[in-house]
């Protein structure tokens, strides 16, 4: 550990002291740093705080068991990629999710580092990061989220002593995307989209011969369950069942509290779940065989054709975009207009945390909306207040001449 101690000028009235710490004399180290290196030198300061400041630092500089001290391993930029998409398999994150990374780490950064003859991941400095993002030409959104998955694995590789510092924090961030508002159906377009299910025909492939109305029970289960397309595809018929009051319900998951989150659903729609025909009585939709998401995307591929039957048009007259998660949407958002809190929407949405459920479904919270139109209408309400008369000439002149009247009588 180093100590300070002053060195005092021959006309210091506190020469016989050397801890007297509030004299401008020059301030000294001494001791022994951690590393075994003995020290006497000046702390470069005539301040006691400052060589205190100073002397920790050196110490901590010196510490054999810093963190920077110890040496990175290093590891190609194959490896590093390959450690960081088998994490992201542990840890459990989404297949859609690893699906992007594995896209943007193995089919575009690898590539990349291999034509530019980047061997280690070391090897990569800013400005090369700047480079392959330039390569990237997608819009703000994609960009955005590029931008934080390249930071997420720089990161990781850091947490795992491949780098000391991660090179993406160099690097300014795009633009935040603007948010965008949801979209959803009025109630005049969802009938039009049941209506077209009816006109929907067969169009070959394997489980289509009921396909209209399979689309038609999906539309629906989505439409007042909140279900989006993979688990509503997949959804098991046990998890429908009648409560005590003779309403059918949709089991959704369960609480951290342990208790069964339910949403009611119309009896018209339990019935026609009920009576929909599938090759597998386990399920409503799905077949059991193969993988669900692409049950999932099938389903999409038909509801393209779906759309175009319906022919569902903006106000101005332009087709409208359409796309299955909208029922989801068209759940949450009638919900919120009708005056449902956005805790409880958010709870029937499975959302981690409200946060994300008012960044998407914010502008139609209902009661949000009356409170900001509640004091919007406090500033119509103008207090009363007393001004003061604008001073005009024939004021003027009424002044003065009473100034006069009062210095003559005074005279």
């Amino acid at each position: 550990m180093l100590h300070i101690y002053t060195r005092h000028s021959a006309d210091c009235d506190h020469a016989d002291n050397t801890q007297w710490r509030r004299c401008r004399c020059p301030k000294w180290l001494r001791g022994v740093l951690p590393n075994g290196e003995t020290v006497r030198e000046s702390a470069g300061t005539r301040s006691w705080e400052q060589a205190e400041r100073n002397a920790r630092k050196k110490e901590v500089e010196a510490d054999p068991t810093r963190v920077d001290q110890v040496q990175p391993r290093r590891e190609t930029v194959k490896e590093a990629i390959r450690m960081c998409l088998e994490d992201e398999e542990a840890r459990g994150l989404e297949h859609s999710s690893r699906k992007k990374s594995r896209t943007l780490l193995e089919r575009q950064f690898l590539p990349f580092c291999e034509a530019r003859k980047f061997v280690h991941i070391d090897q990569l400095l800013p400005i090369d990061l700047t480079e392959f993002r330039s390569t990237w030409n997608n819009g703000e959104a994609t960009t955005h989220r590029k931008h934080e998955r390249m930071h997420s694995f720089f990161a990781f590789c850091v947490a795992n002593d491949m780098l000391r510092k991660n090179p993406m924090d160099a690097l300014k961030k795009p633009k935040t995307p603007d948010v965008v508002p949801t979209d959803y159906f009025l109630p005049e377009e969802f009938e039009q989209i049941v209506a077209a299910t009816e006109r929907y025909e067969y169009g070959g492939g394997n489980d289509n011969e009921h396909r209209g109305q399979r689309l038609r029970a999906l539309s629906l289960l989505m439409r007042w369950s909140g279900l989006a397309i993979l688990d509503a595809t997949s959804l098991e018929r046990e998890r429908l069942s009648t409560n005590e009051n003779g309403d059918d319900q949709i089991f959704l998951y369960r609480a951290k509290t342990g208790v069964a989150v339910n949403v009611v659903i119309p009896n018209e729609v339990g019935d026609e779940l009920r009576a929909l025909p599938n090759s597998n009585p386990r399920y409503f939709f799905w077949s059991g065989n193969g993988d669900p998401r692409s049950a999932a995307k099938a389903f999409q591929r038909s509801y393209w054709k779906l759309f175009k039957l319906a022919d569902i048009q903006k106000p101005d007259g332009t087709p409208k975009r359409c796309h299955p998660h909208m029922f989801r949407d068209t759940f949450a958002v009638e919900l919120l207009l009708v005056g449902v809190p956005i805790d409880q929407v958010s709870l029937l949405l499975g959302h981690s945390s409200v946060k994300i459920t008012e960044r998407h479904y914010a502008p139609f919270c209902k009661a949000r909306q009356e409170q900001l139109a509640a004091s919007v209408k406090l500033a119509w309400k103008k207090p009363t207040q007393s001004f003061p008369k604008k001073k005009t000439a024939v004021n003027k002149k009424r002044v003065s001449r009473q100034n006069s009247e009062r210095i003559k009588k005074t005279a």
